[in-house]
């Protein structure tokens, strides 16, 4: 997923502004995700030229759950306005809200993390 999806993404979307940053991708402890020190991942990030780093979310830092707190609650509050009858139709809006979200409010999510980081 990371090496075959995200870093491609990244790869593809990184202004040139951003290409002499560093970029961390943060992961939850789940016990299916990759270490930080995985030899294919750090390979591939090798070959991307970006500085690409890969994080654990510190255990118990719900404050830090970007996803959770921000994103999902977010595109969940857009999904709950529209009206389904059926579960077609709930999945057919999730993915609508989902591709439509808009970059501004990604956005701020990621920045009031990266302050909440700043300040533990």
């Amino acid at each position: 997923m990371l090496i075959n999806n995200l870093l491609p993404a990244i790869v593809e979307k990184c202004p040139a502004t951003m290409k002499n940053a560093t970029i961390r991708i943060q992961q939850d402890n789940a016990p299916s995700h990759i270490q930080v020190d995985d030899p294919y991942f750090l390979e591939a990030v090798a070959l991307t030229n970006l500085d690409i780093q890969l994080y654990f979310q510190p255990p118990n830092s719900p404050d830090l759950n970007v996803l959770d707190l921000g994103f999902f609650r977010s595109l969940q509050a857009m999904q709950e306005r529209a009206t389904t009858g059926n579960k077609m139709e709930l999945i057919n809006v999730v993915n609508n809200k989902f591709n439509n979200y808009p970059h501004k409010n990604l956005n701020n999510i990621f920045l009031t993390l990266q302050t909440v980081m700043q300040s533990i």
